[in-house]
């Protein structure tokens, strides 16, 4: 059977976390006050409009106008009369992620095994990302992921990166980098080149200074059709967001244009429907028939 990646080859490295856009910024903006914090600003805002030497319409209207836009943009998209931003982006068939060999071919289910490392800074402080020196953490952050996603040849085994950010329940904001490795041996190498020791050494150096910020990281390894994932009506993200260097591509005008292939396979039916095949196994008819008898996702068995 013949795989062809749901998203087009693409002829640069996508990036998995951009830390330089604004969408980013205001995301750990918005995540580093509390609701409480954001409606006294709103309040204070308010207040200082009111107190202006203008009609008390004037005052209120910038609050009442933009609700009401809102209230407008979330009714017409519910009831489908403008298209819904939110599905920009996704995969409405049921989709999964397979590694690619380190050609960036599809070498078939359950073939290659994946490393995942979580590296995590937190801020536990009032300020949390204006903490003091916290933005320097940030710095080192970005330049780690640029040297790893700039690897012209990926032989690094750095696979791609997505992001989460996360308040705990003292309100202390925190940042989870989820990246995906060829193995562990890739990860403690990279450890140990010098973009990971310069933070390491800083943070050595400057921890008694810095018993507000918090570092983490968890490296686990799956073997060889003992790992599997789907997804349906997502965005790409996590594996379903890393890329592969296509090296044995086609010679076009005497050289190899690079391109860069998406893991994301169709697996609503075929060897990647079940759990069972997208690990190279064989399935347990009876369980799978009964599970997918009713699934609108799947084919019939």
């Amino acid at each position: 059977m013949d795989f062809k990646p749901l998203i087009p080859p693409s002829p640069t490295r996508p990036s998995g976390v951009n830390f330089s856009s604004a969408t980013a910024f205001f995301t750990a903006l918005h995540g580093n006050f509390s609701l409480s914090t954001l409606l006294l600003i709103g309040a204070a805002f308010q207040t200082l409009l009111a107190l202006l030497p203008i009609p008390k319409t004037y005052a209120l209207s910038p609050a009442l106008t933009l609700l009401v836009l809102r209230l407008t943009h979330t009714m017409l998209i519910t009831y489908n009369i403008i298209p819904n931003p939110y599905l920009k982006g996704r995969i409405p068939k049921k989709s999964t992620a397979q590694v690619m060999d380190r050609n960036g071919n599809f070498a078939g289910p359950g073939k290659e095994k994946v490393a995942i490392l979580l590296l995590g800074a937190k801020s536990n402080h009032p300020l949390g990302i204006f903490a003091p020196d916290f933005s320097y953490v940030g710095g080192l952050l970005r330049k780690m992921t640029k040297e790893l996603e700039n690897d012209p040849t990926q032989d690094s085994g750095f696979l791609g990166q997505t992001s989460v950010q996360r308040t705990d329940a003292n309100g202390a904001i925190e940042f989870i980098l989820i990246s995906y490795w060829r193995s562990i041996e890739d990860v403690h190498k990279y450890a140990h080149g010098p973009a990971h020791r310069e933070a390491w050494k800083w943070w050595e150096s400057t921890l008694k200074h810095h018993d507000y910020i918090g570092f983490m990281h968890e490296v686990y390894e799956a073997d060889k059709g003992m790992w599997e994932g789907v997804y349906i009506n997502f965005q790409p993200t996590l594996l379903g967001k890393t890329t592969y260097l296509k090296k044995d591509g086609e010679l076009v005008g005497g050289e190899v244009k690079e391109k860069w292939i998406s893991p994301l396979l169709d697996a609503n039916r075929g060897a990647l429907r079940s759990s069972a095949r997208r690990r190279g196994l064989l399935d347990d008819k009876k369980l799978v028939g009964d599970m997918f008898k009713e699934n609108a996702y799947v084919a019939e068995f």
